[in-house]
């Protein structure tokens, strides 16, 4: 039981940091699993070898060796469990610029940056009607994995969006505090698509 209990923490804690493998392990994380992963999966491993030897203590020295291995298993399983981080794996992490209104006052509007940094990362745009409160998420073709860092300040405006004489429609491109500056998009808010030109 406490092998299986070990060993289920191990995998929870790699599955968790690394967003099921979509990110690199943080500094945080790697302390935690130098400290504690390490050490049990040498306990796990240890145990296996036991059970594959059909290995039983034979005196009191060997029930309190099984006994000590047993304990540190168990102690070392709730760190792992309690430091999973689950944003950007169970979890969407999402980063998002100031909230904005469009120039015609029809529409709030802001960038959502999700799980930034990560394989599966993606960039959408966010729309709300003002007038009856209709939300949407429009898909941006952008390349998130160029983006080295972020730079987040208490007001960020890292896309705008001008009209056009067309109802529904806007230009999309993003400002120069993004790492990604100068790209446009044309978005059309009755089909929910933006398409980049630039």
């Amino acid at each position: 039981m406490a092998l299986l209990i070990n060993l289920s923490a191990v995998i929870w804690f790699i599955l968790g940091t690394t967003a099921n493998f979509q990110r690199g392990i943080d500094l945080v994380s790697t302390v935690i699993f130098v400290y504690f992963g390490i050490p049990s999966i040498l306990l796990i491993s240890l145990s296996i070898f036991l059970f594959i030897k059909r290995w039983l203590p034979a005196s009191s020295w060997g029930i309190v060796a099984v006994s000590i291995i047993i304990l540190c298993m168990l102690s070392l399983s709730p760190t792992l469990f309690k430091n999973v981080n689950k944003s950007g794996w169970l979890t969407e992490n999402i980063v998002t610029d100031t909230l904005q209104i469009t120039t015609d006052g029809q529409y709030e509007y802001q960038l959502e940056l999700v799980n930034l940094f990560q394989k599966n990362g993606n960039a959408r745009l966010y729309i709300k009607r003002i007038s009856d409160g209709e939300e949407m998420h429009i898909p941006l073709d952008m390349h998130l994995n160029k983006i080295k860092g972020l730079s987040e300040e208490k007001v960020n405006y890292w896309v705008m969006m001008d009209g056009t004489f067309e109802k529904d429609k806007y230009i999309m491109h993003t400002t120069s505090k993004f790492p990604l500056p100068d790209k446009k998009y044309k978005v059309d808010l009755e089909k929910r698509e933006a398409v980049k030109t630039k």
